[in-house]
């Protein structure tokens, strides 16, 4: 069974900032157990807290992961990532490497690991129906850390992830949350919008998925239209550059 740390760590990874109300109702403990838990883990410096001010009564201290906390959570996920690299490498062919920058050789490279996790999950993705198969798709790629959650949000899905499954490479290079982007665009076979990710500052990562066959992904939702090299890219089955958005104040 977990310990009630490593439970801590993967809700927070899971749903993003909690109360020490929250997390107690969700594991089935009391406040008080749960409280001294946090306590140390801030201590050790796995958690982040914050002081948040109420309309009314008392305010409420709110925890996150650090990045430490993020990293230990993420150890899972390196190793996967780590085991894709290598085969991912040895596919790459003369004409992908050749005469390219070390960007454009780390941008490929993190797109055959993304060809290979769709691979590995596409069994499991087996709907005609969009919306079932982002349901597949959601309950497959949870257990890689790169997606959490799905809204219906109208004329199109809103997908999001409030952790990142491998954040101190993602704040290295845009070619991780590339692959992850089009890891799910592989898997549902429509268009996929990145407009959000935590690496650059965002509260979660955040994808759209229009429902509508031909529109551009990311024009409902995303707040503006596809530029040219996007929609190139689109017509082109590549990687769409990464829209990020910073947090407000409010989400800090």
């Amino acid at each position: 069974m977990e310990r009630t740390r490593d439970i801590v760590l993967r809700l927070l990874d899971e749903h993003g900032e909690c109360s020490v109300a929250e997390l107690a109702e969700i594991i089935g403990v009391s406040t008080g157990s749960v409280r001294r838990h946090l306590d140390l883990m801030v201590a050790d410096g796995l958690l982040e807290a914050r002081i948040v001010r109420m309309p009314r009564g008392r305010p409420v201290t709110r925890y996150a992961l650090s990045v430490a906390g993020e990293e230990e959570r993420a150890a899972e996920h390196y190793q996967r990532l780590l085991s894709r690299l290598s085969p991912a490498l040895a596919k790459m062919t003369p004409d992908e490497v050749g005469g390219q920058g070390g960007q454009a050789i780390l941008d490929r490279l993190f797109d055959h690991v993304a060809e290979s996790v769709a691979d590995e999950y596409r069994p499991r993705v087996t709907s005609d129906r969009l919306d079932e198969r982002v349901q597949q798709v959601l309950a497959a790629l949870t257990e890689e850390g790169i997606l959490h959650e799905a809204e219906d949000s109208g004329d199109f899905f809103t997908l999001k992830n409030a952790g990142c499954p491998y954040r101190s490479t993602a704040m290295e290079t845009h070619a991780c949350c590339a692959a992850d982007r089009r890891t799910i665009e592989l898997l549902l076979g429509t268009p996929v919008k990145q407009v959000m990710t935590v690496a650059e500052g965002g509260h979660q990562c955040e994808y759209v998925v229009p429902k509508a066959p031909g529109t551009p992904a990311g024009a409902a939702g995303a707040g503006h239209d596809l530029n040219e090299t996007e929609r190139d890219a689109a017509q082109a089955g590549g990687l769409l550059p990464v829209v990020a958005q910073k947090r407000t104040a409010s989400q800090r």
